[in-house]
């Protein structure tokens, strides 16, 4: 066997590009409170995190031999004998995406996509909120498995699969790997997902706490007057606690004179 080219630069690209997208809005996610202005970027790297994933939709069929989603498209029965396979240190090893990895990709596009609509959709319908949060705890279980994945194959098979991902090469037979990298493609990609980046930029009032795009203007989280109301009714029901306590308070004495007397 020798060092044959795998992975194409576009699929290399968005490998990376699309993990620390996601990695840094789940962060600010956990640790940013949502009142704080750095939660609004959370909020636009959703977006073009969700970008990206139309981007590596179009190129799954596009793409080179073990970018296109054919060539990981397992049923079950192949993800279960994997796994087996894994753990009886008998497992198969694919040159491409195995059946493990096959999943938690096709899970994570499909959440990724899932977490822009309803973050963009969110503050005008709050019933997606809940959703959406399952939705970003599913995407961390998801990234979790698919990590640990990688640590046993590259102990299992004693393969490198992150370099891969970096170069684009792994061992196996010449009559295996593709023919280009496609650089022109990945230079498109990073154009198409910088420009993207850029008219979500260019179109978030952080002030407003608004994003516009093409013409119409989403809220990011709740505006200042939703905010002040939330505040207010707030303030009412804390009002309204003490004013109860005070009556129940009085009540009481009044009882206990009536029964003293």
């Amino acid at each position: 066997m020798s060092r044959i080219l795998v992975w194409d630069l576009p699929t290399r690209l968005f490998h990376w590009l699309f993990t620390a997208t996601v990695v840094a809005a789940l962060a600010i996610a956990l640790l940013v409170d949502d009142d704080s202005t750095l939660f609004q970027v959370h909020m636009l790297l959703g977006l073009v995190a969700g970008f990206m994933v139309l981007l590596r939709l179009v190129w799954g069929f596009a793409g080179s031999r073990y970018a296109r989603f054919g060539s990981f498209l397992f049923g079950p029965k192949a993800l279960v004998e994997y796994l087996a396979g894994v753990f009886r240190r008998n497992g198969e090893r694919h040159l491409g995406h195995n059946p493990g990895s096959a999943y938690a990709i096709y899970a994570m596009l499909l959440l990724a996509l899932g977490l822009a609509l309803s973050g963009l959709m969110m503050p005008s319908w709050k019933a997606l909120e809940e959703l959406h949060e399952v939705m970003a705890y599913s995407m961390l279980l998801v990234a979790g498995a698919h990590f640990a994945g990688i640590v046993l194959h590259t102990l299992r098979h004693r393969e490198n699969i992150a370099l891969s991902m970096v170069n684009g090469r792994k061992n196996g037979d010449a009559a295996q790997g593709i023919g280009s990298s496609n650089a022109i493609i990945g230079i498109v990609f990073l154009a198409l997902t910088a420009g993207a980046s850029a008219v979500v930029v260019n179109g978030h009032d952080e002030g407003a706490r608004q994003l516009t795009l093409f013409g119409q203007a989403f809220q990011l989280g709740e505006s200042e007057h939703d905010r002040d109301n939330d505040r207010e009714e707030d303030h009412d029901r804390r009002g309204k606690k003490r004013d109860g306590h005070g009556r129940h308070d009085r009540d009481d004495h009044h009882e206990h004179h009536d029964d003293d007397d």
